[in-house]
């Protein structure tokens, strides 16, 4: 038996040994903030590396698990197809999970789901793929996108699967976006954003966020900064909505690049974010009100979840942490592993834990962290899994609801509904059955101003179905709704030259008003338009807001073509301001062909060090082993050699050409089984995928971690300069051999 399966063999004997009855307290751990409580409502024995959930109509929760990912501390069997999508059920009514039903088995690494028109999209990268559920069993699957993960390490590929209210479904670390529409799935571009869980608000706004910065956030709706080529927003989209990345856990956890200057504090505590994930924006009824539109992230590495509340002045979003000195959640186990968060069907805040020790993906691992967490015992300790709800204590806790056996009819006022995740449901429901009957039940909820998130859930729902009229929207812009900017976005994207007359005093309306939402939306519309009331519309917000940047650029946005005619109105009015230097930019972008258009990339994603770790399995670790340490009697040890740490030309002169004993390494000489054929004689190995390897062993054997970036062009000249030599290296011409320089290399 070889070491992963011993291992394998362990976790199926300590799960089957288990069972749900015999789960101790699992929420003793948790220091959580006053006014709020936390149970476990599932665990191991049921699952296994959870990395994602989704809750069905019946209240049950569909869980996704990623069992592939860091089994042991050399990332060994990433390719054994055992993850498994299931469904985890209620059935004694006790708020516990304690039946799985297997829904779909042999995955390898699978990486997101949706419940989605009677079926469910899940990911398998590469691919996208959507099957239906008949009696919770897959019917047969249909191909969605065959590019949806194309390559990209496990740490940085698409994922989330989040279904918005413009009906299009968004992916982290993705541009693509997708839609069911007419019996087809359709696959369109969209801007690439954050890198693991994706969220949005009320208003169908997107954040995420990155490994070191907590939120990212849009200012408006997915693909309203696109009209015009010449011109990329810097004001609108991606912007970094918190300063604060600072991290308060209860003790001393390990984190890759602990060892640079600033990451951990006098009581040896990280200080900021370095796995940053899955952003939530709760929008349930079940915690206290003032929650409502907070965000929660998870801090993995950490063992913590912290808290934001948004804040939005003049249209710019911010986020500013809750309280100072402490956290949200925070455990003392080093082995929670917050990974997702979900608003519940029952208003409920939920939490995925992912339940492990390690979380760094072994091409990224530094041997700083590797050695540390063998010296922890923490590669020992087993892969486990675990769902957490947070409720409020002053509140009663709500039963997760069966809705499946509602009627048609029946899930039209839950567009109404307080809580989200039932009105986005019901939304997503209504608008794949698209039942005509039921339009004029739906109008009266957008016509409700009693309840405005009602309203832009039923004006979203017609737009689904392809029956939201103008008139509608005309009718909303007679009152002082809340909801108007939502009605401004609507008429825009109905906007033709044979219903513009009907539609222009919804932006008459947006003009003559004071607020600043109304006008970044009329300025986003304007292109669009073609009365001739436009140009004096355009030059009444150029003189209000020509120094704002977020109008301007709304502006920019949207009147690609007009460019030199406002500069020429800017220009008579003697005024600088920052849309004219936007303009001579777009202008500029024009005569030089700078186009820049959203498409959908096609290539493969993997970074160089993930594509080096795989090259370094193939070609290396069989006889330098896997963890760098060295095979006896086949090769000498590149974990924090001299070779390692020393220059990468010398380690690129190596792999090109070769290197024969004595070898002096750590001290010792290695001599008859020092013998290294060189690759440059080999078509499969390239500079490139030279260079790749060197990013790998340069970030993982090296006694000083670092953030490798060495120009490929320089293993060419080595190439080059050695290509009439036959023979290999020996140590003493090896180091003989001039460097003319060592490389550029930057932490991280």
């Amino acid at each position: 038996m070889n070491k992963l399966t011993i291992f394998l063999f362990f976790i199926s004997f300590y799960f089957a040994a288990c069972t749900p009855e015999e789960q101790v307290d699992l929420t003793s751990e948790f220091t959580i903030e006053d006014g709020f409580q936390i149970e476990a409502v599932a665990s191991e024995p049921l699952l296994n590396s959870l990395v994602e959930i989704e809750f069905d109509e019946k209240g049950r929760i569909w869980t996704l698990e990623m069992t592939g990912y860091m089994r042991d501390i050399d990332g060994e069997g990433e390719d054994i197809p055992d993850g498994k999508i299931s469904i985890l059920e209620d059935t004694d009514k006790d708020g516990i999970m304690d039946k799985k039903i297997v829904f779909l088995d042999g995955l390898v690494l699978p990486r997101a789901i949706e419940l989605i028109h009677g079926g469910l999209l899940y990911a398998e990268p590469p691919n996208l793929w959507w099957v239906p559920i008949e009696n919770d069993q897959p019917g047969t699957r249909q191909l969605v996108d065959s590019m949806y993960a194309l390559g990209g390490n496990i740490e940085h590929a698409p994922n989330g699967l989040l279904y918005n209210i413009d009906n299009w479904i968004y992916s982290a670390k993705s541009d693509r976006r997708y839609q069911y529409q007419n019996e087809e799935w359709k696959v369109e571009a969209t801007y690439s954003k954050g890198q693991w869980g994706i969220t949005s608000d009320d208003h169908g706004r997107l954040f995420y966020n990155d490994n070191s910065n907590p939120i990212y956030g849009d200012l408006v709706m997915p693909n309203q900064v696109n009209d015009n080529p010449y011109f990329e927003s810097k004001n609108l989209e991606r912007q970094n909505l918190s300063k604060t990345r600072r991290l308060y856990p209860k003790y001393a956890s390990l984190v890759n690049r602990g060892y640079s200057e600033g990451v951990y504090d006098e009581e040896g505590k990280i200080k900021e974010f370095t796995s940053a994930c899955s952003p939530l924006i709760y929008r349930g009824d079940q915690l206290k009100e003032d929650l409502y539109n907070q965000v929660f992230v998870c801090g993995p590495e950490a063992n913590l979840v912290k808290r934001f509340s948004l804040e939005t002045n003049e249209g710019k979003t911010s986020a500013k942490p809750t309280s100072e000195g402490s956290e949200f959640l925070v455990s003392s186990d080093e082995t929670f592993r917050p990974v997702n968060l979900n608003n519940g069907p029952d208003g409920a805040l939920y939490i995925v834990d992912m339940r492990r020790a390690i979380i760094q993906h072994r091409a990224y691992m530094t041997s700083y962290l590797k050695e540390l967490i063998i010296e922890r015992g923490m590669d020992t300790l087993p892969l486990l899994g675990r769902i957490y709800r947070v409720t409020s204590k002053s509140k009663p806790i709500n039963t997760r609801p069966n809705l499946s056996k509602l009627s048609l009819a029946e899930w039209v006022p839950l567009l109404q509904s307080k809580n989200a995740w039932q009105r986005i449901t019901a939304q997503k429901k209504l608008v794949f059955a698209n039942d005509k009957t039921l339009i004029n039940a739906i109008e009266d909820i957008a016509k409700s101003e009693s309840n405005p998130l009602g309203q832009i859930s039923a004006l979203w729902t017609l737009d689904g179905m392809n029956t939201l009229s103008p008139a509608l929207l005309n009718s909303l812009a007679k009152t002082n709704s809340s909801i108007f900017p939502q009605a401004i976005i609507l008429a825009k994207k109905l906007l033709t030259k044979e219903n513009e007359a009907s539609l222009l005093p919804i932006f008459e309306k947006a003009l003559a008003s004071t607020e600043h939402q109304y006008h970044l939306q009329l300025a986003h519309s304007l292109g669009k338009i073609s009365s001739p009331k436009r140009e004096k519309w355009i030059n009444t917000l150029i003189e209000k807001y020509a120094a704002d940047p977020i109008i301007s650029d709304a502006l920019m946005s949207s009147i690609g073509g007009q460019e030199k005619a406002m500069l020429n109105t800017l220009k008579a009015s003697k005024r600088k301001s920052y849309i004219a230097e936007a303009l001579n930019k777009a202008l500029a972008n024009k005569a030089k062909g700078n186009k820049k258009e959203l498409v959908m990339s096609t290539h493969d994603q993997t970074d160089n060090r993930t594509r080096g770790f795989l090259l370094y399995n193939t070609y290396c670790g069989t006889c330098h082993g896997m963890d760098g340490k060295g095979l006896e009697n086949l090769a000498p040890p590149l974990y924090q050699s001299e070779y390692v740490d020393g220059p990468p030309e010398r380690l690129a002169l190596v792999m090109l050409n070769g290197l024969q004993g004595p070898i002096t390494v750590h001290g010792e000489i290695y001599e008859g089984a020092a013998v290294m054929p060189g690759l440059k004689h080999n078509p499969d190995i390239t500079d490139e995928k030279i260079n790749d390897i060197l990013a790998y062993i340069k970030n993982g054997f090296t006694s000083k971690p670092e953030w490798f970036n060495f120009k490929t062009e320089v293993i060419t000249d080595l190439r080059a300069q050695t290509a009439d030599r036959k023979e290999l290296f020996t140590e003493e011409e090896l180091m003989a051999w001039p460097i003319k320089g060592e490389g550029k290399n930057s932490d991280d």
